[in-house]
């Protein structure tokens, strides 16, 4: 890994965190962000960055299609209902982890999109 790769990687985890944060506060409805909430945002962008197509390609290696993308998603939704909706006062925690989990996809798919068609590059390769 370069130093560009690198440099791209942060900012995806950046960009993810902000995503996630806008998703959970849809959710949750408090816009107020405390340091422990910070953080959880950060492991969850950081697995969602880098864990879950690493799993998502290993389906793949293993021929089986779309599957590993709802296999990632799955995961995806159980990080964020373990490490991220815990500090949000909702009141169906399941329900909330799969909206935070679908809204933070839908929106970086948009941003994947906005960047391909704007600079050229794929911001969330690993999406």
């Amino acid at each position: 890994m370069d130093l560009g790769q690198l440099i791209l990687l942060i900012i995806a985890i950046a960009l993810v965190s902000v995503i996630f944060y806008i998703s959970g506060a849809i959710v949750g409805g408090d816009w107020v962000v405390q340091a422990p909430y910070v953080l959880r945002i950060v492991i969850v962008s950081i697995f969602a960055v880098v864990a879950i197509p690493v799993f998502r390609n290993a389906m793949g290696e293993f021929d089986l299609g779309d599957l590993g993308l709802l296999f990632a998603f799955v995961l995806l939704i159980l990080a964020v209902r373990f490490i991220l909706v815990i500090e949000l006062t909702v009141s169906d925690e399941w329900l909330a982890s799969i909206v935070i989990s679908l809204i933070g996809v839908v929106l970086i798919y948009i941003v994947d999109e906005v960047a391909m068609h704007l600079a050229d590059i794929q911001m969330l390769s690993l999406f």
